[in-house]
């Protein structure tokens, strides 16, 4: 009965926390409360549910069945200052102006359940649920100047992204040799989710002199909202080279995610009075309405559905874990992450709506088009380093630090995926055992980026649209981990 109530509990919970944590806010530092409190110097060790997430042949050590339960509250704190001109002149951006996020923070959760059969005391199996990659950004970094259009302002949700993949892991390990070599593995069942409102700059179709600045460029905002599955795999090994050291590894593979959602797109026609009555004449051509519809200052748009597919990266990480005596833990992780797996976003509309009555014009239904996002990341490493002393019978200290590279190049760095630079993280936690079934542990987190300035604006595909944002840019964060333990 205890076991039913266990599995319910857990299977309630990361439905629930599923909720929570898309409500968060790309790959995100760690999961965990002991292993973040340690920079995540965890492949080593793994020696618990959330272990899953580092090394799956960890739980192969496991002494009793688990089940934990974490919460994470993240705040992050972007800045933009906006800098982005071509050949000198604005577009609408508010150039100079230092530009906050949202002042938010975001809740995140984990879950695990594992089993250890009272008759094979060499296998574990379980599930866990995690959040592995999440970025979430809400600034207004854009208006309508009044040179271009003095009737309508756009939204100040002009630049928001949310993108967050969640992970089910079933996950089962093995020891042999003597309970000294252990392998784990996972199959991942990875859900993505998008959320973007962004402005691009469409060309303004019209010939001379009706593209003259400032009406050069007209301002589209699109936004898209959807989610889709993808699957992959984590597997694990690790080896007990002796009683005080202890190797591990693992490797997750890619996973393709299909996303399909809705849509909206809008552009901000200019007003220009003196365009807008340009044509006067009653019988004026189809054309010359055009012109006239086109510089009234009213917006246009439509609704739909959208399509994109998001590649995560594969990865591989190496650790160890050093028991220089019975109550201390020195371990240290190597991660290199292969970002230039992950794929351009090719952003495809279709089932388009329009939301003009009459009036609409093919020249203004030929601006819409699908959305390109190239990344062209490079592959990076993560460098983690963790201690874990035990003071007492009950309380235990953890400290631990990770440098994070930077994937992002200058050419295709914007606010979608805001990574000013390579990241320092500084840890601290502690563990508390209530008895010999319940414990709980905390981690707190500072995370502080490098700073980025963006001076030249690049077009890498060659779509006659910008692919990064001109600006500088710098991001610093406080994260808290909560985690609760009950073995049974």
């Amino acid at each position: 009965m205890e076991l039913r109530k266990v599995a319910l509990l857990t299977l309630i919970v990361a439905v629930l926390m599923s909720g929570a944590a898309l409500a968060g806010g790309w790959q995100y530092s760690g999961v965990g409360a002991r292993a973040k409190a340690m920079g995540g110097a965890y492949r080593g060790i793994a020696d618990d549910g959330i272990g899953a997430y580092y090394n799956p042949a960890g739980l192969a050590f496991l002494q009793q069945n688990i089940f934990n339960l974490t919460g994470e509250v993240s705040s992050p704190r972007p800045t933009a200052t906006p800098d982005f001109k071509a050949k000198g002149y604005g577009f609408g951006y508010l150039d100079g102006q230092k530009r906050y996020g949202k002042d938010a923070s975001y809740l995140m959760g984990e879950a695990s359940l594992f089993f250890r059969p009272k008759k094979d005391n060499n296998f574990v199996f379980g599930l866990a649920f995690f959040q592995g990659y999440d970025q979430n950004t809400t600034m207004n970094l854009y208006q309508l100047s009044p040179a271009y259009n003095s009737k309508i302002q756009i939204s100040d949700v002009n630049h928001r992204s949310n993108f967050d993949v969640i992970t089910w892991q079933p996950t089962a390990a093995m020891k042999f040799s003597h309970d000294r070599v252990a392998v784990g593995v996972g199959l991942q069942i990875n859900r993505g989710d998008i959320l973007v409102d962004q402005v691009r700059l469409v060309d303004n179709p019209y010939p001379y002199p009706l593209n003259v600045r400032p009406y050069d460029k007209f301002a589209e905002l699109y936004s898209v909202d959807g989610y889709g599955f993808g699957v992959g795999a984590n597997v694990g090994v690790q080896f007990k080279v002796s009683p005080k050291l202890t190797i591990g590894a693992n490797y997750v593979s890619t996973s393709k995610i299909k996303i399909t959602g809705d849509s909206k797109e809008r552009i901000y026609l200019p007003f220009n009075d003196g365009f807008a009555h340009l044509y006067m004449d009653p019988q004026a051509s189809a054309y010359q309405r055009e012109v006239d519809s086109t510089y009234k200052g009213a917006m246009i748009g439509n609704t739909g559905e959208f399509e994109v597919e998001m590649k995560l990266p594969s990865e591989f990480g190496v650790g160890f874990a050093y028991h220089p005596n019975e109550k201390t833990i020195v371990s240290a992780d190597l991660v290199y992450t292969r970002w230039s797996e992950f794929q351009d976003f090719q952003i495809k509309f279709k089932n388009r709506v329009t939301n003009q009555k009459q009036g609409y014009f093919a020249t203004w239904d030929a601006m819409f088009t699908d959305v390109a996002v190239p990344f062209q990341w490079k592959d990076k490493i993560k460098i983690s380093i963790g201690l874990e002393k035990i003071l007492n019978e009950r309380w235990t200290y953890r400290g631990g630090y990770m440098f994070d590279q930077s994937p992002v190049p200058d050419e295709t760095f914007s606010q979608l995926f805001l990574d000013t630079g390579t990241k320092h993280h500084f840890n601290a936690g502690a563990g508390f055992k209530l008895n010999e079934r319940i414990s709980f542990d905390a981690a707190l987190e500072l995370v502080v980026f490098s700073s980025r300035t963006i001076s030249t604006l690049t077009d890498v595909n060659d779509d006659q649209y910008w692919d990064n944002f001109g600006g500088e840019f710098k991001n610093l964060s406080f994260n808290s981990t909560w985690a609760l333990n009950y073995r049974f």
